[in-house]
């Protein structure tokens, strides 16, 4: 128990602090609301993908599946698709310049549109076509450009609050009505966007490159090593560890800091499916969200099925509040109802069930028992029916029940340890008060 102790004082010390400054920094949070942003069409994208590609034929729901598609025609379902997953990064550009305009006051409007024209400038460069005219290349606005959203996204706020405070602006007369003269700020910072990245590109092309490119050459052993089992068990312990510590840890490790990697994970398996490949990458967000997380964080579905049936009351009050929103993902009554934070009982299984969902996860996908995620449906899903979705296949179902047994498994001892406990001070609370009760009547 003292080791137990010791590890708690280690993460409440060490982890916790640094993780909420981690999570709290102006930059970090700008891209994760910006990524935030972005869902609703990755969402859709995604699930139009589904739609586009059915798992295969043999049976009369199949069949009918296939049939749809080709009456609707696939290209017309995945027009969708090309203007939301297909071109995600372009909105991620705006939404994280807009979001963080806002927290150094600028003008979140002029400010997402300047990190737009960035974003383009950058990555999507006008090309003439004979015969066509301009074209604007998408290749870099889905997933593969996620790191140069991120970069236009931050770079652009940065050189208008640089020019601010240096008041470097065109200054318009008091009579100029406020909008006009907003429009007219962007004047130079498009100015100087203009030079600076037309610059770096001239530069680069030397060398056969390009901004997103050279970034994706720069980040490619990060993205290539993510997409591995220790990177997945890492991020596991590591949301673990700051959940104990009462810290969002999903928010920090996933939507913080891995979300573009598992962006491009993602769209590296849709354009293979799109092509008739296998699918490269099993590291994507739905690994998390729908098959070691079952019921939230600590994949504590299963300990809430067996809140329900405790006989302590406390224990049983908390599992029946927390059975429909722990169904949908959300499990914040369950951490800090049952508690879970920082409480010493639960440290072992809560971290210990996780780890053996990976090992469980990730050997499915290995081994071609599941098929690899190619759609990001809400994570508020189901876990059952968004582990389907997510990879289009009913196997993935089976994994996740799986994963629930086996989470109740490793819960139950700790589970009844601390309802034992519980029921004890129920019994020697109703002495007391009956003792009272006895006292008063005398």
């Amino acid at each position: 128990m003292t080791g137990f102790t010791h590890v708690i004082n280690v993460v409440d010390k060490y982890v916790a602090p640094f993780a909420h400054k981690v999570s709290s920094q102006r930059h970090i949070n700008a891209i994760k609301d910006g990524f935030v942003g972005t869902m609703p069409f990755l969402i859709v994208g995604s699930l139009l993908l589904v739609l586009a590609f059915p798992p295969g034929d043999g049976n009369f729901f199949l069949d009918g599946w296939s049939s749809l598609v080709e009456a609707l025609g696939r290209a017309n379902i995945l027009a969708a698709f090309q203007v939301s997953m297909g071109i995600f990064s372009l909105y991620a550009a705006f939404t994280i310049g807009f979001s963080l305009a806002e927290s150094y006051k600028l003008r979140p409007l002029n400010t997402g549109l300047l990190s737009l024209f960035t974003f383009l400038l950058a990555a999507a460069p006008v090309q003439v076509v004979e015969g066509v005219g301009g074209v604007i290349p998408t290749a870099q606005m889905g997933g593969t450009g996620a790191f140069t959203a991120i970069l236009a996204g931050l770079f652009a706020p940065e050189l208008q609050r640089f020019l601010r405070d240096h008041n470097i602006r065109l200054k318009m007369p008091d009579a100029v009505p406020e909008k006009i003269s907003a429009s007219f700020d962007l004047l130079i910072p498009v100015l100087f966007i203009s030079i600076i990245v037309t610059a770096i590109n001239v530069g680069l092309g030397t060398y056969d490159l390009s901004i997103p490119t050279a970034i994706t050459e720069m980040f490619k052993p990060l993205v290539s090593a993510s997409d591995s089992f220790i990177a997945c068990l890492l991020a596991v312990i590591m949301i673990q560890l700051l959940w104990f510590g009462g810290i969002h840890g999903g928010s920090v490790v996933i939507t913080g800091i891995l979300f573009p990697i598992l962006m491009i994970n993602l769209a590296d398996n849709q354009e293979a499916l799109a092509a008739g490949l296998e699918l490269p990458k099993i590291l994507v967000n739905p690994v998390f969200d729908f098959f070691i997380f079952v019921g939230g964080a600590g994949g504590t579905w299963g300990f809430v099925v067996l809140m329900m049936r405790s006989k302590a009351t406390h224990l049983r009050t908390i599992g029946k509040m927390s059975i429909i929103p722990s169904s949908f993902n959300i499990n914040e009554p369950v951490i800090f109802g049952a508690p879970i934070v920082m409480n010493v009982n639960y440290f072992i299984p809560w971290l210990l069930a996780p780890i053996v969902n990976t090992c469980i996860v990730w050997s499915a996908f290995k081994f071609d028992l599941v098929s690899k995620v190619i759609a990001l449906p809400p994570w508020t899903m189901p876990a059952p029916i968004g582990a389907v979705m997510a990879t289009n296949s009913g196997t993935a179902a089976v994994v996740v029940v799986l994963c629930v047994l086996i989470s109740m498994a490793i819960y139950y001892p700790f589970f009844k340890m601390h309802e034992k406990e519980l029921l004890e001070e129920e019994r020697a609370a109703a002495q007391t008060e009956s003792t009272n009760t006895a006292s008063a009547k005398v």
